[in-house]
Formats: C-alpha cells, structure tokens, sequence
C-alpha cells in the first residue's frame, strides 16, 4: 500500500481515480488544486503524487515544480486533458520538469496502476541498495 496525493480539479476524475486507487490498496488523499496539495505537503510526505496539469488557483507545472525542489525524491505522475493546447506539449513540459510519468486524459486505468506499481518498485529498488 502506497501513500498517494492525488491533485485534481475535477471532481468526477478525482472521484473515479480516488476509487481505482483505494480498490489498488493504495491509501488516498485527494486535493482539488495545486495550493490544497502544497498546504497537504507541509506537513505529509506520500509514496507518489498524482497531479493534473491545467488548474485554478495553481497549475500542475507550477506543483510539480515546487515539489521537486522540496521533495526530490518524490514520484509524480501528470494527467492532462489539453485545455486550449493539445495535452502532449504539458505533458512533455511536465516530465521536463520533473514527472517521472505523464497520462492523457481519458486515462488508461491498467496503465495508470502499472505506472504506479513500477515507480514504487523502482523506488524500494534505490532504497534498499
């Protein structure tokens, strides 16, 4: 089980994501904008951040690159609808910035829990050696 911060502003996908996580054994904690994940990440450290990239209030490129500053070593995975670019051109600039993984919208839900389940292992891999 995996502790997840999950930032995303839409309340269905966050909703159904939430589920297909808890369903995985992975324990949640879902923020509606990047500035509720910053205010989480003050004071909690998870396994792996789960992050959208166009937001209110503070966009995913923003998040992931305050996160990465901070919190190094944490795994981020970056979900994009698009908004008025096509969703490739964030999802590149977010793994420039520092996502290990990046998912466009509608998301692949096997794909998206084996991302998971390899940046977790790969993470313990570093760890015990």
């Amino acid at each position: 089980m995996a502790k997840i911060l999950l930032v995303e502003d839409d309340d269905l996908v966050r909703d159904m994501l939430t589920q297909l996580l808890e369903r995985a054994a992975h324990q949640v904690t879902a923020a509606a904008n990047g500035e509720e994940a910053t205010h989480y990440l003050k004071n909690e450290t998870p396994d792996l951040m789960i992050t959208d990239i166009i937001m209110p209030k503070k966009s995913g490129i923003t998040l992931i690159s305050e996160v990465r500053s901070h919190h190094p070593n944490l795994e981020i995975i970056a979900i994009s609808g698009g908004g008025r670019l096509d969703p490739t051109g964030y999802l590149d600039l977010s793994e420039t910035l520092g996502a290990s993984v990046s998912f466009e919208k509608p998301i692949d839900n096997t794909a998206l829990l084996m991302a998971i389940d390899l940046l977790l292992h790969g993470k313990h891999e570093r760890v015990s050696h």
